[in-house]
Parts: structure tokens; sequence; C-alpha cells
């Protein structure tokens, strides 16, 4: 009986908690988390990963929204009660036990390859160089962009990924990066000056794809604060990347997808996803060794962690040889789709629970880069992990994988909301 998470007794502390839920095609990642509005912090209190069915997702779409429904609700009663666990770490006996509160507001995270985003520039002259920028302003600027570009971007986008006009949705529009008389400012509000340009960053999603995250909330009795593009967040997410200083190619390697998004002098270019995840990689184990799905997916967890005798890790490795040339050309041509750049960036970061094989950290930096995209360098790869996010405050001190990224940057985007 739906929802196992509120079953918890509703003793509970006066802090507000939120919910940030990433439905992936092998794990539902759930975090609880506070926010902290003076120093604008959050502090993730209760974490936990729950494996799918095997049948629910597909590319990172939900396509048995029932049992999608099953695992959210028992990935949030485990975090909840780690929430608790922590809370209670190191009190007296004679003390009362505190219990989290249950959250009612969610940000969802989304992927996919029908998952598209856009970024638009738009540059205008202020009539009053003197008065300083408000949020009215920006808004406006935001809404001439929507009149102007919107039509033209949505065909182009439909006629992509092979759905009509009518069937997407767009999910939300934001400036990821403003120069203000050349000079970028992480924040223009209260800024004065002439010329600026904001970088508008829109994204764009099948209306079905959407409406299933809603359901599910709604089945849960969660209200959804917002649905965020995945790569999108992570961008935002990680120290410095609002920087000028900033420019990487985020890989973010999950079940189903792989998503992309490229960061140039801390605005976001673009993102890019396509259906190529490790469960691609768990059927070409559990095919050339001849097992069932969930063995092959243990034996590549085995396999990423060092754990498998030698044979086997041999055989495992000359399964995994046949399609991770394919991959690599996956990210040149997300790459290559983003041909917003005269040169792209030379820092490539890695997370997702797909990441830990260690032949994708080694194909990318076996690629001939260089020969097919503008890049000035080789670029250099490096794992993307928990610690490198901004703003966020582990209380569990428990959460350190790259493939636990992508939820808590999906909390940090409250930070942004507000």
């Amino acid at each position: 009986m739906l929802p196992f998470f509120r079953s918890k007794k509703q003793n509970t502390t006066q802090d507000d908690v939120f919910l940030a839920l990433d439905i992936g095609t092998e794990f539902i990642k759930a975090a609880i988390f506070s926010v902290d509005f003076s120093d604008l912090t959050i502090t993730v209190r209760g974490y936990s990963k729950v494996r799918q069915h095997s049948s629910a997702m597909q590319g990172a779409m939900i396509v048995n929204l029932e049992q999608v429904i099953s695992a959210c609700d028992r990935a949030i009663g485990e975090a909840l009660h780690h929430a608790d666990r922590v809370a209670n770490k190191g009190r007296g006996q004679d003390e009362e036990p505190v219990s989290t509160p249950i959250p009612t507001r969610t940000i969802m995270g989304i992927a996919g390859e029908l998952v598209q985003g856009i970024t638009i520039m738009a540059d205008y002259t202020r009539e009053d160089p003197d008065s300083k920028i408000d949020e009215e302003e920006m808004n406006e600027v935001i809404a001439h962009v929507k009149e102007q570009a919107f039509a033209d971007a949505v065909e182009d986008i439909a006629e992509d990924i092979g759905v009509p006009v009518a069937a997407l949705q767009e999910l939300n529009s934001k400036i990821n990066a403003t120069y203000i008389d050349g000079v970028k400012v992480d924040n223009p509000l209260g800024f004065t000056g002439t010329e600026v340009t904001y970088r508008v960053f829109s994204t764009f999603a099948p209306s079905l794809h959407v409406n299933s995250l809603k359901e599910i909330a709604a089945s849960l009795g969660l209200e959804v604060l917002s649905i965020e593009v995945q790569p999108y967040v992570i961008s935002r997410a990680i120290k410095g990347s609002r920087s000028k200083d900033f420019s990487a190619v985020i890989i973010d390697v999950g079940g189903g997808t792989t998503d992309v998004a490229v960061v140039d002098q801390g605005g976001i270019i673009g993102t890019k996803m396509f259906a190529f995840g490790g469960r691609v990689f768990s059927r070409r184990i559990q095919k050339d060794l001849d097992l069932e799905l969930h063995e092959a997916e243990q034996m590549k967890i085995d396999y990423s962690d060092g754990k498998l005798p030698k044979e086997q890790e041999l055989r495992v490795r000359d399964a995994l040889k046949k399609d991770i040339t394919i991959w690599a050309e996956g990210i040149e041509l997300s790459l290559e789709e983003l041909d917003d750049l005269e040169r792209y960036p030379t820092q490539f970061y890695l997370c997702g629970g797909g990441s830990a094989l260690p032949e994708i950290r080694e194909v990318l930096m076996e690629h001939p880069w260089l020969q097919v995209l503008p890049f000035r360098k080789y670029p250099k790869t490096s794992m993307l992990f928990p610690g490198q996010l901004e703003d966020i405050i582990d209380a569990t001190d428990s959460i350190i994988d790259p493939a636990d990224v992508t939820p808590l940057a999906l909390a940090r985007m409250i930070l942004e909301l507000v």
C-alpha cells in the first residue's frame, strides 16, 4: 500500500525538508535534504539507492509506471530511515529520538535522448544604463527570447527527435550567463550598464515523459517544485563552474543513456543525450558469458571494483571491447552537434554509475580527439565526485561515489529556484 515512506510516525523536528529524486534506468536515488537560506547551503540528511525492475525503464523513459512508483516509494522510505539513523547517531539512551520530517516537495531529474537543451543568445541595449537590473527586466528578456526564437527552435528539436511539435513541452528557460558591457557577472540583479548579453538555456521534452514524472509525484503525495535536465544541474553544481575560467565537458554515464553537457567560460552551451549506457555493457556480458541479466550486472560491478578472478576479468574485458568504441563515437557525435564553439573544452568530467568501468576512461583518453574535432590540445579526463559539488554539506558522510553526483546536484537546484 502506497506510500511506504508515509508509514513513518510523525514525531518530527521543526526543520523543513525536501526531496531530490533521480529516476534512473538501473536505480532510483533519493536524497532527503534541508536548506539554510541564510548562507545558501543545503544539507543532505538521508540518502538511498534502490534497484529498478529490469523492465521498468527503457533508455531513461518510463515504460512501467507502477513498477517505478513502487521503487520510488521504497527509495524515499529508505532515505528517511537513513536520515533518522544519522540524526540519532551519538544520542544517549535517555534522550528522546528525533524523527526526520516527511518531505512533501520534490525536485525531479529528467534525462533521455528525447530531452533536448538549447542555448539562445540575447543582446540588447538598455534605455536607462544607470538603473539597476531587476527581476522584471530579466523576465522580460526571457519572454522576448521565447517570442522571437522558440517557434523555430521547437520545430528543429521536434524534427531532430522525431516527434510532433505539439508533443513537446518546455521544461524551463534560465539565464545561465550574463555579460554587462563585456564583463561576465554571476548574477545580473542590482547591476547597472548599457550593453547586456544574456545566454538563455531552454530545455524541452516530450509531454508523455514529463507527465509520467508528475504522475509518480502525485501518486506519492509530492508537490513538484521543478523538473530539471540532469546534465544541466550537474554543470551548475560543480565548484567554480559559473566562473569565466571554467570550461569543461561533463559526461554522465547512466544505465540507459549517456548525458553530455558542454560548459564554456562558465556558461552552458548545450546538452545532448544518447541511448547508450551501462545496460548495453551488461547485456554484452550477458550474451558473451551466457548469464542471466542480473548476474551480468553484478559481474560488471565486480569487474569495475577489481573483484573478479583473472580468467573472468579477461573474458569481461574482451566482451566490453566490442561496444566501447561505439560509445566513444556517441560522445564524439554529441559534441559535434554542439557546434557553437570554435574550440572545445579540454577537460572531461566523468560521473554516473557506468563511469566506473575502466574502459570508459581508457577510451576517452585514447580516442583521436585532435583529428575529429577542434580541440586546442588533447583533453584530460577526470572523475567527478560528490565532494566537488558546491554549497552541499553531506551530513551522512557516506555519499562519495561518482554514481551519486546527480541527486546531490538536483538538491542544489533549490538554491537557484529561490
